[in-house]
């Protein structure tokens, strides 16, 4: 059961964010009304870059990351979806066994994906509630583990995975374990 991460654990996201935005943009490529409401940030070929890395990335399936995270004593995880990263973050750290909080430092989002999200300012990627077609795994790994399972997982699948935050202890009940974003989270453009 993904109930057992510990304080001391690293949390690994297995494919960037974004894909939503990138489908929307493309699509307003060819949207008279909505296409000048992005175009001072973003490029028609941008918006072309960043649909074909989120089609890649949507049809690229979580088998080979599932199939790691038992080689690698994976304590605990998600898939990111619908809810967001940190929608379905606190979903699993409310499932927890132990005291702990989920700490996400680190964003891996789409090139100019952000851009176009705080011009709009309707999918709140940056808050972490920004809708993920199918998603990358949200895993909470061994800290001496994850950097492997990183370098396996790219080897096989050919893109990468990204350590973005960490597992923390909590002096709450587990019944109020939470997921948050810290302030100014570190963003990789993908």
């Amino acid at each position: 059961m993904p109930r057992y991460a510990v304080a001391g654990d690293v949390i690994v996201l297995t494919k960037p964010l974004g894909t939503q935005i990138a489908v929307n943009a493309h699509q307003w490529i060819h949207k008279e009304d909505k296409w000048p409401r992005i175009q001072d940030v973003i490029t028609k070929e941008e918006a072309v870059r960043g649909y074909e890395l989120a089609m890649k990335s949507m049809s690229r399936l979580n088998r080979n990351a599932a199939k790691l995270l038992h080689k690698y004593g994976s304590h605990a995880a998600t898939d990111v979806t619908g809810f967001g990263i940190l929608g379905h973050g606190r979903n699993l750290a409310g499932n927890q066994n132990a005291a702990v909080n989920f700490e996400i430092h680190t964003l891996p989002i789409i090139r100019t994906m952000r851009e176009v999200d705080e011009k709009v300012k309707i999918w709140k990627l940056m808050d972490g509630f920004s809708a993920e077609t199918s998603g990358g795994l949200f895993v909470c790994l061994p800290a001496d583990k994850a950097e492997e399972f990183c370098k396996e997982l790219e080897s096989i699948d050919q893109c990468p995975a990204w350590i973005i935050g960490r597992v923390v202890e909590s002096k709450e009940d587990p019944s109020k374990n939470t997921c948050n974003i810290v302030e100014n989270p570190t963003v990789i453009t993908v």
